[in-house]
């Protein structure tokens, strides 16, 4: 009985691997060949699999998508739960470290290339629903909002969602925006100085109440 059980966990463990692999390469392909490029055929050859392979984790295209955008989301939660472990206790600290990671992933070409072809790929599967791009977005707000609620206990959990959605807003804006506004590092430097500001003021609600 043991033995059964032990051969179960391995055997669930290699599925589990196999299933990662896949989307790892999923992830890869689209960073490095562009979203024209990311058929499941393709992903079976990167991750070096056969296509029936990914079909059996992943029915179809849009199940590998969902795959990708759930592993995106745990990289972030797991480098925010990183975050918060390597800093004081303290909610802005933590925040701040939040928001400076954030500010500094965006400025990487990995980071810019993989989230520009993952939006031109859900446009692609998504038509006019939008629906596999509120679920990217909903993963960033939910995390942001932990944040900020951290940072102001008090906050009604409808303000802080409204708070991490337009900060959310902000950052993957900067993504397209960034490149564009100049190609002086100490200009570059001011402006991310001004948006770890802005980052705060939003979060704390220093702006003005529309209400």
């Amino acid at each position: 009985m043991q033995v059964k059980r032990t051969r179960s966990t391995a055997s669930r463990r290699a599925r589990n691997e196999t299933a990662a692999r896949i989307v790892l390469a999923a992830r890869e392909l689209l960073m490095n060949e562009g979203y024209a490029q990311f058929s499941m055929r393709n992903v079976a050859a990167r991750a070096g699999v056969h296509l029936a392979n990914v079909q059996y984790y992943f029915k179809t295209r849009e199940d590998l998508v969902r795959a990708l955008l759930d592993d995106t989301g745990a990289r972030y939660r797991a480098t925010y739960d990183q975050l918060r472990a390597s800093t004081p206790t303290d909610g802005l600290a933590r925040f701040k470290a939040v928001v400076d990671f954030n500010l500094r992933d965006i400025a990487t070409w990995e980071t810019r290339r993989y989230f520009i072809q993952l939006w031109a790929l859900l446009t692609t599967i998504d038509g006019h629903s939008g629906s596999l791009m509120s679920d990217l977005y909903a993963i960033d707000i939910q995390q942001l909002s932990e944040c900020i609620a951290e940072l102001t206990p008090d906050t009604e959990p409808a303000e802080v969602r409204r708070r991490a959605s337009v900060l959310a807003a902000m950052i993957e804006g900067m993504v397209v925006v960034r490149g564009a506004h100049s190609r002086s590092a100490a200009e570059l430097n001011r402006l991310m100085k001004r948006a770890q500001a802005v980052a705060m003021q939003i979060a704390l609600g220093l702006v003005p109440d529309v209400n």
